[in-house]
C-alpha cells in the first residue's frame, strides 16, 4: 500500500474505470428515500439525470442488435448474432 496525498492507495487492485467507482450523486425522493443517479451532459449543456443502473448499461459495448455484449465481448450470444459473426469471420 502507498499513501498518496492523504489517502491510502493499493497498487494494481482496480482498473481506472468510472463504472468501478460506484455512484457519486444521489437524488432525494419523496418519503426520504434516495436513489443513485448520474448527471449526463446533453445538447446545449443541459444535463439529464440517469439512474445509475441505466448509466452502467450505456457504458457496456453493444452488439450489432443493440443488446449488451456477453462472454467474448463480440456478440450478445444470440444464435442470429453468433451466426452473423461466423459469416463475417469466414469472409475475412
Amino acid at each position: 500500500m502507498l499513501q498518496e496525498r492523504g489517502k491510502i492507495v493499493v497498487m494494481g487492485s482496480v482498473p481506472d474505470d468510472p463504472a468501478t467507482d460506484g455512484p457519486r450523486e444521489w437524488l432525494a425522493m419523496p418519503g426520504g428515500r434516495i436513489r443513485p443517479v448520474v448527471s449526463v451532459p446533453g445538447p446545449g449543456g443541459i444535463a439529464e439525470l440517469l439512474a445509475y443502473s441505466a448509466w452502467l448499461t450505456r457504458l457496456r459495448p453493444a452488439c450489432r442488435c443493440g443488446r449488451p455484449r456477453l462472454g467474448s465481448g463480440r456478440t450478445c450470444g444470440s444464435a442470429e448474432c453468433v451466426a452473423q459473426l461466423r459469416v463475417q469471420e469466414a469472409a475475412s
